[in-house]
């Protein structure tokens, strides 16, 4: 979110007119022709809720599933818009928001956001989640002020922005409609342990230039990975045999992952494999070296326009040795993504009940913890929290061993 942008024409009108401003759904009869007031500030604080390459997109989103266009108006006339995304399996709703260029939109967000929440949680959202560039913090703190329903759950470091061509931090602040899910007025806080272990998500990083990046090509392709004890390796529908249905379907691994409740067949999972594209799209089998026994696997997908890739790992539940082999495998894998892919951040989800996975994070030198999401996504029992790590080209971004800070530190 960031205070942003319309071109003149669009008349502003300052917290000292008479009229306040009204908060309405914005329908595809009454979008407007015009554009071009998105620069690109606005078009990346909508970013955060919607991809969109260009401006002239956001007519198509008033017709998509799970995305409501809200524009503020004053004396008739627009002068702000929210976007509003819902995620139709975990019901977590991203807010962002862009204003007219000469709009007060301090104003505008004083006087519409609440009322903006009040009625997406009324109408069945489940969780509120708005990203904020850490360059817009201070133009907004004042509203923090009034704040009594958002609490800060964390940063996202060194986040592209294709729009701006430049990297931003991102701070999250979220609102759950529950009990023990206010903070206290005026604060980001939902209780003391939480502004104790969140006040490093304000520090900054001493040394701001990069000192030490991995070679990067454009290579892309397949993985092929072999450390001492493993091999890493892209898997193709032909390569699904017993073993690794037996792993998918396993409910040890079901459970740590979330996953979807589904019994699978050679034939569903090699049509799940069928799925993945070997290149940007990865079903990457771990296999020990000693008899190629296939104990686990990781996913990964490349987005190269955020310049970044998501990871997921699955371990055998009857593997003793689960924790080491996440740690002797990662590094290496993350490590052949930034040589072969024009990447620089590559991301991963943990449950906080995976605490086989949790422990073995404090064992390694290269994923940085980011943030807790709290009630971030629906399981069997309920709504769970869900952990951020991530990992970074530049190796002085990685954390000391078992501390998740920074190589170079915090000032």
């Amino acid at each position: 979110m960031s205070v942003t942008s319309m071109n003149d024409s669009i008349a502003s009108t300052g917290p000292e007119d008479q009229a306040l401003p009204k908060l309405a759904r914005l329908q595809a009869p009454d979008a407007p022709a015009d554009w071009s007031w998105v620069g690109p500030e606005s078009l990346a604080s909508l970013n955060t809720a919607v991809p969109l390459a260009e401006a002239n997109q956001v007519p198509t989103l008033l017709t998509r599933p799970g995305v409501e266009v809200w524009g503020v108006y004053v004396a008739g006339r627009l002068q702000a818009m929210y976007i509003c995304s819902d995620h139709a399996q975990h019901h977590v709703t991203r807010i962002a928001y862009a204003s007219a260029p000469q709009a007060p939109g301090l104003w505008l967000l004083q006087h519409t956001f609440m009322q903006l929440t009040e009625t997406l949680l009324s109408a069945g959202a489940q969780k509120l989640s708005v990203h904020l560039f850490a360059g817009a913090i201070r133009r907004i703190w004042p509203l923090f002020r009034l704040n009594k329903r958002f609490f800060l759950e964390g940063r996202l470091r060194q986040e592209w922005q294709p729009a701006l061509q430049r990297n931003e931090d991102v701070f999250i602040v979220s609102a759950v409609d529950g009990e023990g899910m206010r903070p206290e007025s005026g604060t980001l806080w939902l209780n003391s342990h939480a502004r104790s272990s969140g006040q490093r998500f304000f520090s900054s990083w001493a040394n701001s230039q990069t000192s030490a990046l991995l070679p990067e090509t454009n290579s892309r392709g397949s993985t092929l990975v072999d450390t001492a004890e493993y091999q890493l390796r892209t898997l193709a529908a032909k390569d699904v045999n017993e073993t690794l249905v037996r792993l998918l379907n396993s409910p040890q691994l079901v459970g740590s992952m979330n996953l979807p409740r589904f019994a699978f067949s050679v034939p569903s999972a090699r049509a799940l494999l069928a799925s993945f594209d070997r290149n940007f799209n990865q079903f990457i089998g771990i296999f020990k070296r000693t008899n190629s026994e296939l104990i686990g696997f990781y996913t990964v997908l490349v987005n190269e326009p955020a310049r970044q890739a998501h990871l997921a790992l699955g371990i055998h539940s009857g593997e003793v040795a689960a924790s080491r082999v996440m740690v002797d495998t990662i590094t290496p894998l993350t490590d052949s993504y930034f040589e072969r892919f024009p990447i620089q951040k590559i991301t991963g989800n943990v449950l906080v009940t995976n605490r086989r996975m949790l422990l073995s994070l404090t064992h390694n030198y290269t994923f940085l913890l980011e943030a807790v999401l709290r009630q971030e996504c629906l399981g069997d029992q309920g709504r769970l929290d869900v952990v951020v790590f991530s990992t970074f080209r530049d190796l002085a971004l990685r954390p000391k061993l078992g501390r998740f800070a920074p190589v170079r530190g915090t000032e």
